[in-house]
């Protein structure tokens, strides 16, 4: 009887599926021994797949789509970008030689090409720079059409009344009074002001007064923060270029940027490259105002480094917080080379010299690897003091921006404070919660707010789906792997170092069509 029953059930069914025109399932079920869980799988799998095709030739962008044509046309787009970049360079660079003019013997004296060569015989004996100029109008722009000068420079050599340059660019313009770069404006026809608003002001700024009553008219404190004022068309670049690992511009992209930077992971995007270096010892407060144990702690490390072949290869600087910490680090430093010279001979093999600045004086360097010297901390009697320099002045969140964003590498923090030292009770300055946020992220890796990490990329279905299929299969898997707003949606791990990841899947969702430009 119950044979029967099933019987009848299959048969009912089986004439349904006939009526809706899966006959071809029925008369496999019917005359194979299939296991059935396979058979459904393999149904469903087929149905998908034609309702796929369906769509797919519905759409006149997808029936066209091949992923080989596809793959080929990414790398043919990476090859023309690289050929038109080099033959860029090759014409701008034959345009320029085209306009120098050709010196012959027969020029006229009393050309400007003649009247250069005299100066160049005679070494512009009673010719000012100035006045040269002046009277090489048209020769001039042919043969510099790009000059780099100082705004000082521009107005001790160009006179006013002469031709104006027809662009004139500012660079790290944050650093650049007003006061001094309008003279510079004066003589362009355009011009480009190009600065961070989140790196230094000038330095003599602060120590500027201005009266109450002429507040309202005084300068902003940098032609940069002029230009915003007047609501200057502007364009902001994200894409952040110096930090060869996320770890090393992470704490400033979250401290000060909001998390807007792009950045991209790497393979061993679970390491860190910023590492806390405790020393023990003082600061000597009320004497020289500088940290000796951290100095000698620097000193002995740059000497590790420059003994090691390897290390070597990578170039160094110093930071410190203070000028004495800095005069005391380089004296250590000049001692160690005075009594071992071939310290000082394997140091000049570096591929960039060694510097030891300090806040004040370092924007615009930048080092494979940074040692950074914090200074402050507890004095002999263990009190520690909420002075921490320039960081507790206005605008010294920006002094440790510029600090803390210096390396391509790595960094190390050699410091006789710790994070729980720092009491922001103490002291309201941007620049000293700063300080107190950045000594965490070094000590933990963990950044005091989420912006980074809710970003608002969301992993996808499909996303999901991959990982948890590659983790049944043995592999140990990441997804959402970054810490800006470009993410790697799903990666392997290498079995031998859980750090460091295999390989990379990037997904065609929402993240890739979002990604603003092309590369």
């Amino acid at each position: 009887p119950e044979l029967m029953r099933d019987w009848f059930h299959w048969s009912e069914y089986g004439d349904r599926l006939k009526t809706m025109g899966l006959g071809c399932v029925v008369d496999v079920l019917a005359t194979r021994s299939y296991d059935i869980s396979a058979l459904r799988n393999a149904f469903l799998k087929a149905l998908f797949k034609y309702k796929a095709d369906v769509k797919i030739k519905g759409s006149d962008t997808l029936a066209t789509f091949e992923g080989m044509l596809f793959d080929e046309k990414i790398a043919s787009y990476r090859r023309l970008t690289d050929e038109f970049q080099t033959i860029t360079r090759k014409e701008l660079y034959a345009r320029l030689a085209a306009g120098i003019p050709r010196m012959t013997d027969n020029t006229p004296g009393s050309s400007e090409i003649g009247l250069l060569n005299r100066n160049i015989s005679n070494g512009g004996r009673g010719q000012s720079l100035r006045d040269l100029f002046d009277q090489l109008p048209t020769l001039m722009p042919r043969l510099c059409p790009c000059m780099l000068m100082s705004p000082m420079s521009v107005a001790q050599y160009i006179d006013l009344s002469a031709d104006k340059f027809d662009l004139v660019i500012f660079d790290e313009a944050s650093q650049m009074p007003t006061s001094e770069a309008v003279g510079a404006i004066a003589r362009g026809n355009a011009l480009i002001v190009v600065g961070d608003p989140k790196q230094m002001p000038p330095t003599s700024y602060f120590a500027n007064t201005v009266e109450a009553e002429d507040a309202g008219i005084d300068d902003m404190e940098s032609i940069l923060e002029d230009c915003r004022t007047l609501d200057m068309p502007s364009l902001q670049l994200s894409w952040h270029y110096r930090s060869r690992h996320e770890s090393l511009i992470a704490f400033s992209n979250n401290e000060y940027y909001d998390g807007s930077l792009i950045t991209f992971p790497s393979v061993d995007d679970r390491a860190t490259k910023v590492h806390y270096v405790p020393v023990t010892g003082c600061y000597d407060k009320g004497g020289s105002r500088s940290n000796r144990a951290e100095a000698e702690a620097i000193v002995s490390e740059i000497v590790r480094r420059i003994e090691d072949e390897a290390l070597r290869r990578y170039s160094i600087g110093v930071i410190a917080f203070n000028v004495m910490q800095q005069g005391l680090i380089e004296d250590l430093l000049q001692e160690r080379f005075d009594r071992d010279r071939s310290l000082q001979e394997l140091a000049s093999s570096m591929p960039e010299p060694i510097f030891v600045k300090n806040l004040e004086n370092v924007q615009g360097d930048e080092r494979d690897v940074i040692l950074f010297s914090i200074g402050y901390g507890p004095d002999r009697e263990g009190r520690i003091s909420m002075n921490f320099g320039p960081l507790n002045n206005a605008g010294g969140e920006r002094r440790l921006n510029v600090a803390v964003s210096r390396a391509r590498h790595e960094m190390y923090i050699f410091s006789t404070l710790k994070s729980s030292d720092i009491d922001l009770r103490r002291s309201k300055a941007r620049g000293v919660e700063g300080l107190k946020h950045f000594l965490q992220y070094a000590e933990t890796q963990a950044l005091p707010s989420t912006i980074l990490t809710s970003a608002g990329h969301q992993r996808t279905l499909i996303a999901r789906q991959i990982a948890d299929e590659l983790r049944k299969r043995g592999y140990a898997v990441a997804t959402d792997v970054g810490r800006s707003r470009f993410r790697i949606d799903v990666a392997v791990c290498n079995p031998d170092s859980p750090g460091v990841y295999d390989l990379g899947i990037l997904l065609d969702g929402e993240a890739y069509r979002d990604t603003p430009t092309t590369r």
